[in-house]
């Protein structure tokens, strides 16, 4: 296994690779800008990860600056100028961002925090060095496989099976084709395209299951990220069919060799990290309740596409020494995107919870949240006699969440269920 991990292999597919993904990253954020994407770091409220509250969006010349740096840096890695410092500066960017807000999560950004770590080691063009050893290549087929993989298995789940997301999401006719269709396509791509007597085959339904998602979703760079990925399964020569690119990057067998125990090392450390993301997807299983619902485990899971959460989400404040309550609309502190995205999910309910406490010192804060999954008929999600301002976060299902599959029950029997508040 060693011997294999560390054979020389073409460097030809890690320059093509480099080329695409500092282009494609590049251009997501040029994207992410042109939506308005940088007024959602300069909202006055900001979602944040567990464990990660003091990195706090920085103010406007600092943000615009982030997303300068990181996007010449992108164009800068394609065309290998600075290999190392440029993926090194991409990598910052994109975790800095990632992180500065919670609210903009999507799986793609989470791969491309991934693949820019990764590319910091690429180990391409040092010392005039077009020979490297294959273990980075394996690295990028394990991630791809990864995302298509999870992706099938997170579509086993019942809102995609019984067409609850399909109908909400694309209202199509066809449903039977987009359900089972993506459910088999997700399971299937990665054999198909590891055999060679079907890889062709199963690129091109690669190829248009990437189209339908940009024609039916949009998704930024994702779709074509994820097709000059799907390209990496070709093997690692197959840039070299072109004339022009032996002309720029002859072929050369020169190689540098780690010594036993550095390889040992590396190997211990990519058997640990692939084995995290092996297990990182399933961990929504230590949590009760449906991942849908409550949202614990879904983050980081490749659960793509599964839930569309509609409805609601009211504050009430009880100062100290006052029985009545007043109520607070939490889009007057709230970016379009942020209200979008705080109905249905606990974790940005209680965070808002907190930020009412912290403004109101000594006050009760109580949270009213009617949500309907998927089209579903709208239920109360939160338990709204549960004080928020005294619940802390935590990983794991919070007891003031209610159980999906009980209140839709209850809603069938009483469908003018109402907040108790």
């Amino acid at each position: 296994m060693m011997k294999h991990l560390f054979r020389p292999v073409d460097a030809a597919i890690l320059i093509y690779f480099r080329f695409f993904a500092g282009l494609m990253l590049s251009i997501e954020l040029l994207n992410s800008l042109h939506l308005g994407d940088l007024n959602e770091y300069l909202a006055p409220f900001h979602f944040s990860y567990l464990y990660f509250e003091w990195l706090k969006p920085w103010s406007l010349e600092p943000m615009v600056a982030l997303y300068a740096l990181t996007i010449i840096s992108g164009f800068t890695l394609a065309v290998g100028f600075q290999q190392r410092l440029s993926a090194f500066m991409l990598f910052l960017g994109y975790t800095l961002l990632f992180l500065m807000e919670k609210s903009e999560y999507n799986n793609h950004l989470y791969l491309y925090c991934l693949i820019s770590f990764w590319m910091i080691w690429m180990p391409v063009t040092k010392n005039n060095r077009l020979s490297v050893p294959a273990w980075f290549y394996y690295l990028l087929l394990f991630h791809m496989s990864v995302v298509y993989f999870y992706a099938g298995i997170a579509k086993l789940d019942s809102e995609w099976l019984e067409g609850h997301t399909v109908r909400e999401m694309l209202n199509s006719r066809y449903e039977w084709f987009y359900i089972y269709g993506g459910l088999a396509f997700d399971l299937l791509i990665v054999p198909f395209l590891l055999w060679r007597k079907t890889r062709v085959l199963a690129f091109t339904c690669a190829c248009v299951f990437h189209v339908l998602n940009v024609i039916n979703f949009g998704l930024a760079t994702f779709p074509w990220f994820s097709i000059a990925m799907t390209a990496l399964y070709f093997g690692t020569k197959w840039p070299r069919r072109f004339s022009w690119f032996d002309d720029f990057f002859p072929h050369s067998g020169n190689k540098t060799e780690l010594s036993p125990l550095k390889q040992n090392l590396l190997v211990a450390g990519l058997v640990t990290y692939c084995l995290l993301h092996l297990l990182i997807p399933f961990r929504h299983h230590l949590y009760s309740g449906k991942v849908s619902w409550t949202e614990d485990g879904h983050q980081f899971g490749w659960r793509m596409k599964l839930r569309n959460k509609t409805g609601d989400t009211y504050f009430y404040v009880q100062d100290p020494g006052r029985k009545n309550l007043r109520i607070v609309f939490p889009q007057q502190y709230l970016t379009k995107k942020q209200s979008r995205k705080l109905p249905g999910n606990p974790d940005f309910i209680l965070q808002f919870a907190h930020f009412l406490r912290d403004k109101n010192p000594g006050a009760k804060i109580f949270a009213s949240a009617r949500i309907s999954l998927n089209g579903k008929p709208a239920v109360e999600m939160v338990n709204n006699r549960v004080d928020l301002a005294k619940e802390e976060r935590k990983l794991g299902s919070y007891h003031w969440i209610y159980s999906e599959e009980a209140l839709i029950k209850k809603a069938r029997i009483s469908p003018g269920l109402q907040s108790s508040k």
